[in-house]
């Protein structure tokens, strides 16, 4: 079954050197739209980040945080730009001596140049971080993906319920309809009839635009058209691909198909139909939103 396009899940582990903790949540969203919260040493595997997550999530907004603690002080990874922070010193003096502020340089107001201190790992152990943080990021995601697929049962088993009576009404349409043709046939007769004041005309003739009269009003075509929309989308409700994009276009064709029979119908009995029909596709709709 499709699964949800909503979720939330959080893994942390813990070794002697690092605390590892990933959060990830998932929204709906039309397309997939992945944001990163990550620590600055692993920018640069954001991009394999984002196809982890697309390895699992095909549609929605998806949100992860990625927080890594050093339970031991990494050796050597603080650079300090010495002479940076000296010129930086130097300027701060001149300034405070010309404009004869009372207030010494300070280490406070040195820091806020952030290029003076930087964090930078070695390649292996950004690497050895790198393995950890992916085996937590996947594990995240693999509980997401059991939330998503158990919500997405649930919505399914829903929607489902909502097509047997989409179902159940276009059968009572057909049934209703084909009862309907004979009166209405007769109906359009005699207006027509009615409408030529008695005056002779071909039986041929007269008959072709009772047909074409009667044409206009028949709605078997639409019934036809909504019994294919709902197998499609009973088979597309027991898909596990996602199939949420695919689901609302058919939902729209069905509310279509309705609109059209109640444009048609003179009946009071197909009016009721359709509308309750159209009633059951908007909750089909709501509800097929949260499907991925």
């Amino acid at each position: 079954m499709p699964k949800s396009m909503t979720g939330y899940a959080k893994v942390e582990r813990i070794s002697k050197e690092y605390r590892v903790s990933c959060e990830v949540k998932a929204l709906n969203s039309r397309y997939l739209n992945i944001e990163l919260n990550c620590p600055s040493f692993l920018s640069s595997r954001e991009i394999e980040l984002t196809k982890l997550i697309q390895r699992y999530v095909k549609r929605g907004k998806v949100f992860l945080k990625l927080f890594v603690e050093f339970l031991v002080p990494p050796a050597d990874a603080l650079r300090i730009d010495f002479g940076l922070a000296k010129a930086y010193y130097d300027g701060l003096e001149e300034l405070v001596t010309k404009l004869g502020i009372p207030e010494p340089v300070n280490l406070d107001q040195l820091l806020r140049f952030r290029e003076l201190v930087k964090f930078e790992l070695s390649e292996e152990q950004e690497e050895r971080i790198w393995k950890i943080c992916e085996e937590v990021v996947e594990e995240a995601l693999q509980k997401l993906d059991l939330e998503r697929e158990r919500e997405g049962q649930q919505l399914s088993k829903q929607l489902q319920a909502i097509v047997e009576g989409l179902n159940a009404l276009t059968d009572k349409l057909r049934e209703t309809a084909n009862g309907v043709l004979p009166s209405l046939k007769e109906k359009l007769r005699n207006q027509i009839q009615q409408l030529l004041d008695n005056a002779q005309i071909d039986a041929n003739l007269f008959e072709n635009l009772v047909a074409m009269s009667l044409q206009k009003l028949d709605i078997r075509e639409e019934i036809d058209r909504l019994e294919t929309h709902l197998s499609k989308t009973m088979e597309l409700l027991s898909s596990k691909e996602a199939v949420g994009s695919h689901l609302d276009f058919l939902a729209q064709e069905i509310l279509r198909e309705l609109n059209t029979v109640l444009s048609k119908s003179e009946d009071a009995g197909l009016i009721d139909l359709a509308l309750r029909g159209k009633v059951l596709i908007s909750q089909f709709r709501e509800q097929v939103q949260n499907l991925e």
